[in-house]
């Protein structure tokens, strides 16, 4: 059992720190990396932050998949509902942390929407995304909801809101750390979602097809991000939108991260008084 734990932890750090490799790399390539050192105010420290922020998400994510196996909370409650939606190769469980931030913050009407991100493609993962709304909105006309999405989870967030249909729905959008425009590293994805994220494909082109709806809309992400790479992958490069850069930490550790939450927080507060 001691040796699979060690194993485990050195295919883990093993893992983690080729990413960080390949986000110097890409960002050096895209003559981004001056940016982020002067963002971060010393790449060093920062990108150490990153690799132990980045591993201990892991350690974190891995074990709250158990968690599946539990019947989750029943949703409902007061205020516009937020529909959160996880990253590529995550599930729901992603976000128990957000979940108790939020309502200690007062926002009870808390629901996620999951997907199959290993054997499905993005389009089954957009139709599912729209068929929640369909039961969440039900037939209200003046039902609103509040996207959150991380990762591929505000991609997918994006792409629904440009639908017609929900549009005008849409009261409020957040992504955290969403490659909008790709990322390098999804060149060595192992199957068809992870490599539709490659620059330039599929992904990428149906969000930047994708009309923005007409509400407070919020971008969150870190200099440091392991997972979507270079810099520029981060940006929406639209108007209309607030975009707020956290510490540097690991991509995953934006779910677990308290000052994430915290502007998550501050934005939904202001949407919700504005609306």
């Amino acid at each position: 059992m001691l040796t699979f734990t060690l194993v485990s932890l050195a295919v883990l750090v093993l893992f983690t720190l080729i990413r960080f490799g390949a986000f110097l790399v890409s960002n050096a390539l895209a003559g981004q990396l001056s940016e982020i050192r002067r963002g971060v105010d010393g790449l060093s420290l920062a990108v150490v932050r990153g690799v132990v922020t980045a591993l201990a998400a892991d350690v974190v994510a891995l074990p709250s998949c158990l968690l599946l196996a539990c019947t989750e909370r029943s949703p409902g409650g007061m205020g516009t509902p937020i529909l959160m939606v996880h990253g590529l190769y995550h599930n729901r469980t992603a976000w128990q942390f957000f979940k108790f931030r939020l309502r200690r913050a007062g926002f009870s009407n808390l629901h996620t929407f999951g997907y199959n991100s290993f054997t499905r493609d993005f389009d089954h993962a957009l139709k599912g995304m729209e068929q929640k709304l369909e039961a969440l909105l039900g037939k209200e006309p003046d039902a609103k909801v509040i996207l959150m999405g991380h990762s591929l989870g505000g991609l997918v967030c994006r792409c629904a809101a440009a639908n017609p249909r929900f549009n005008h729905c849409v009261a409020g959008l957040i992504t955290l750390g969403s490659p909008h425009k790709g990322s390098d590293l999804a060149r060595f994805g192992g199957n068809r979602m992870a490599r539709d994220l490659i620059p330039g494909r599929f992904i990428s082109r149906a969000v930047a097809g994708a009309s923005d709806p007409d509400c407070p809309k919020l971008g969150i992400y870190t200099l440091t991000d392991d997972y979507v790479f270079p810099l520029d992958m981060l940006r929406t490069g639209r108007t209309g939108w607030q975009e707020r850069i956290c510490s540097p930490m690991g991509h995953v550790w934006m779910l677990y991260s308290a000052e994430v939450a915290d502007m998550t927080i501050d934005f939904l507060v202001a949407t919700e008084s504005a609306g």
